[in-house]
């Protein structure tokens, strides 16, 4: 089975580079022009570096306008931002770049209202406090809090850049959670989970990051629930450990249209402190490829594979809540073990614009939305199994349709679809981020 899966794994990047070849070659530049200076301009509260980091043309390297317009994407992708320009002008054989952009609201106290894993049904609602920008270096503190479905209360802290003479970042995070169970089959019943994590990682060049993390979790349940835990007192609590590895090459990560995305991750949960004794293996392939101005092909192909003892139902993979096949869109599959694969085909309606509005009382950095308009032809499908399982007998699920994606400010997206099963039943389908 091991061997027929990585199979699996290989075929779905080869698919990837057979339908998205690379088209164009290794950036050169433009002329003789040598960029001297970077100039940032609106950057009241952002440090210069936060924005510097994300750019490949540095003072000292030739002009490249197609690495300049790439380094604007990257920009806007930090979320700080409702809009960045990048231009250059010209002196001799000198070139000053100037970067300006349009900050968005850093701190804010928020309503926290949305539907657990993507289903209207599924509605929870409070309130947080966040500062997306805190000392103006990206750095991201929240606390926040929701009742409603599967309540929860969460403390968390990212800090991109731990000082200005390295790439090291840092996360922590502290949460409870009051969760319905999701495996249907065995009936409703509710658990409570703490959990608390820190992440260490380094980031290479502009796209590539190395992750560390060490964690625990307490999972408890207050009626004791066959195997609802592995413990027979209804309380499984155990220390995680995970290393995972990011490359990230995408245009604009709320949308992407153009890059690609590879993340692998190794977590081992439990060290002999608990009956929790597994190792998840997880791999997520993503590409995107322009077809014209107006067009881009995504390709996704993703599994998460299980090793070591009994597994817990908590551990398990499903399809029908964070990972959806459309056209099976509220239909829960199981397992301990996941394959899935997406194909995407984006046609842009209009591609994004801004919108500058002045509105009494609102403050300038609510003046600038961003709003744009695709509509998408897609196909989904997956399988779940268990390790007892032959994975050649295993059912996979599939659909297809086509939709509208709205892109709008503060890098919301909102999907509209319509997709059918290989029944041919179709469904109506709300989504509140892309895709892929």
């Amino acid at each position: 089975m091991r061997r027929t899966v990585g199979t699996y794994v290989v075929a779905l990047l080869v698919l990837g580079n057979v339908l998205c070849p690379r088209l164009h070659a290794s950036p050169r530049a433009d002329s003789s022009l040598t960029v001297m200076k970077i100039v940032i301009v609106g950057n009241e509260i952002t440090k210069d570096h936060v924005i510097l980091r994300e750019m490949s043309i540095k003072a000292g390297s030739p002009l490249n306008v197609a690495a300049l317009e790439q380094d604007q994407k990257r920009i806007y992708s930090l979320q700080l931002f409702n809009k960045v320009d990048v231009d250059y002008t010209a002196d001799g054989n000198e070139a000053t770049v100037t970067v300006k952009v349009s900050e968005r609201w850093y701190i804010f106290p928020f309503p926290i209202i949305g539907f657990k894993y993507h289903d209207i049904k599924n509605v929870y609602y409070g309130a947080g406090l966040i500062h997306q920008n805190f000392r103006g270096r990206n750095e991201k503190l929240m606390a926040s809090g929701a009742f409603g479905f599967d309540p929860w209360y969460n403390l968390s802290y990212r800090n991109p850049k731990l000082t200005d003479d390295d790439d090291l970042f840092l996360q922590l995070q502290l949460g409870f959670t009051h969760m319905r169970n999701q495996n249907t089959s065995q009936g409703e019943y509710d658990q409570q989970i703490l959990s608390g994590y820190a992440s260490l990682g380094k980031r290479f060049g502009l796209f590539t990051t190395l992750t560390g993390l060490v964690g625990y979790d307490e999972w408890m349940v207050d009626d004791t629930q066959q195997g609802a835990t592995l413990s027979p007192d209804g309380r499984d609590h155990y220390v995680v450990l995970s290393a995972g590895l990011l490359y990230d090459k995408r245009d604009i990560r709320e949308y992407p249209l153009d890059g690609d995305f590879i993340s692998l991750a190794a977590t081992k949960y439990g060290l002999g402190e608990s009956v929790i004794d597994l190792f998840r293996y997880h791999i997520d392939v993503r590409k995107y490829q322009p077809l014209g101005s107006d067009m881009s092909l995504g390709v996704r192909g993703f599994g998460n594979f299980l090793g070591g003892g009994r597994s817990p139902s908590y551990l398990h993979e499903y399809f029908g809540y964070f990972d959806r096949i459309r056209g099976c869109y509220s239909t829960v599959f199981e397992g301990e073990e996941q394959l899935g694969g997406s194909v995407e085909l984006r046609l842009g309606v209009f591609k994004p614009r801004y919108l500058t509005v002045s509105l009494p009382g609102l403050p300038p950095e609510f003046s600038v939305w961003r709003y744009g308009l695709y509509a998408a032809f897609f196909a989904d499908a997956g399988a779940t199994w268990y390790r007892t399982e032959s994975f050649s007998n295993v059912p996979w699920y599939s659909g297809y349709g086509a939709g509208l994606h709205f892109l709008l400010p503060y890098s919301f997206v909102l999907r509209t679809e319509y997709a059918f099963n290989q029944q041919g039943r179709g469904e109506f389908i709300l989504g509140f981020h892309a895709s892929f």
